[in-house]
């Protein structure tokens, strides 16, 4: 449990370098010069280029995507809230879907993906306070679940269910050897107890049994996104004004322990992720609908090898 009377560390300076946009700002992905990040109300997704400081438009009409990841060879995925489905932004500048049944029925809300070495699309299948779009057709599934899409041997997708014991996940993350599984579980707006989850990879894709690795104190809101650092930390990002610590980004090591925790510039901290030259920068999104930088914090991303 994280103790209340923590004293943060000493606060990493943060400055608006885009927005404020209409609503929250979600998902962030660095593309090698420019991050990635998502306007979720406004169905945009946009490019901050650090060298003009300028965000200009990557895709417009992107069915509130929140979560964007993007692989090895420079495939961009999309979790589209809206549209209850994972996408996959293709170079020319149109989308294409992968595969949205389990078992026949239509998956929840995607808040988050990740991209293994593989091309294996890892998800956050979690239930959404905005509905999707359309007429309410297709029931939401009675569990919110970890799942993952992969090619078969014809090259199309097939999804398949990871987790069994979530309650209502929100962000996913692959340790460096891509060995374990990091799962932000609970949503404090649906009254769950939020917690980080790490399960073993095993070789054959499975995951082993759930380990608890931190647990926020009951009405905390917990992980929000995160994303690792180049010693193998998780910088996470949680928390709000309504109670407990605040809006916090927390330095975790591995194995769940508290390292650093810094306050946020915005209330509701959505995403974080590295960029800029040598992922120096760390850059953060909120409810506030604003993107945020920190340079030069003392620590930096981690650059994932490609299989």
């Amino acid at each position: 449990m994280i103790e209340g009377n923590r004293a943060p560390s000493p606060s990493w300076t943060f400055e608006l370098v885009a927005g404020p946009y209409k609503g929250r700002t979600g998902g962030l992905a660095w593309d090698g010069s420019a991050m990635l990040f998502s306007a979720v109300a406004e169905e945009r997704i946009l490019r901050f280029d650090p060298a003009t400081g300028k965000s200009d438009a990557f895709r417009k009409y992107t069915g509130r995507t929140n979560g964007i990841a993007i692989a090895a060879d420079g495939a961009v995925f999309g979790a589209q809230e809206g549209g209850r489905r994972v996408v996959h932004f293709l170079k020319g500048g149109s989308t294409a879907p992968t595969h949205d049944l389990l078992g026949g029925k239509h998956h929840n809300q995607p808040t988050d993906v990740i991209v293994d070495r593989r091309g294996r699309v890892w998800i956050a299948d979690a239930y959404n306070g905005t509905p999707p779009y359309g007429p309410p057709v297709y029931p939401f599934l009675e569990y919110a679940s970890v799942l993952r899409l992969e090619r078969d041997r014809r090259r199309a997708w097939k999804l398949g269910r990871i987790t069994h014991d979530t309650r209502g996940p929100r962000s996913v993350l692959l340790s460096e050897d891509e060995k374990t599984l990091y799962v932000a579980d609970g949503d404090a707006e649906r009254g769950d107890q939020s917690r980080l989850c790490g399960y073993p990879v095993k070789q054959d894709g499975r995951i082993g049994r759930c380990m608890v690795l931190l647990e926020f104190a009951p009405a905390e809101r917990g992980i929000e996104g995160m994303c690792l650092d180049s010693e193998g930390n998780i910088i996470a990002c949680a928390g709000w004004k309504k109670g407990g610590l605040g809006p916090m980004i927390y330095v975790l090591s591995a194995s769940g322990t508290v390292l650093e925790t810094h306050t946020t510039p915005a209330d509701l901290p959505m995403r974080c992720a590295f960029g800029d030259a040598g992922l120096t920068s760390l850059y953060l999104t909120a409810g506030d609908g604003g993107l945020y930088r920190a340079r030069d914090i003392g620590r930096r991303g981690l650059r994932r090898q490609s299989a």
